[in-house]
């Protein structure tokens, strides 16, 4: 839903006044693996289109990965994922997107990071930015 009701200046603003810059965001499409997504289409199709269609915004720094999901608005807080929970990152990148895995307490999370789009238009050069910057991790 945040594709629909939601522009890059407002994600950006948003993304400015809590963390004071936005080179280090990434929008990204929930992705599940081969194995999750079949299992959730086979017991639903409803559940299968909802899940893979949630978009978030995903800021690193210092303190860790702050995790905002988007739906008809961005208003509401950032989830902070500290570093010292975050047990690994793992990045593939392909010609017009970016899988993100990490692990967070033993729970693993996957992001489709699209470098195609309206509001996905900063994903490829803060990808690069953050690579560079190995993710802001102290």
């Amino acid at each position: 839903m945040g594709l629909i009701f939601n522009n890059e200046n407002e994600i950006r603003d948003k993304v400015e006044g809590t963390f004071g810059t936005s080179d280090s965001y990434l929008v990204a499409i929930k992705h599940n693996d081969t194995k999750t997504g079949l299992a959730k289409l086979l017991a639903s199709n409803l559940a299968y289109v909802l899940d893979s269609n949630r978009t978030f915004i995903i800021n690193f720094d210092a303190k860790g990965i702050h995790e905002k999901e988007m739906s008809s608005t961005i208003k509401g807080d950032f989830l902070l994922m500290p570093w010292n929970e975050i047990e690994a990152i793992d990045v593939d990148i392909k010609n017009k997107k970016a899988i993100i895995e990490l692990i967070h307490i033993g729970k693993k999370l996957a992001y489709e990071i699209p470098f195609d789009g309206k509001i996905f238009k900063d994903n490829k050069e803060n990808l690069l930015h953050l690579k560079e910057n190995k993710w802001h991790r102290i």
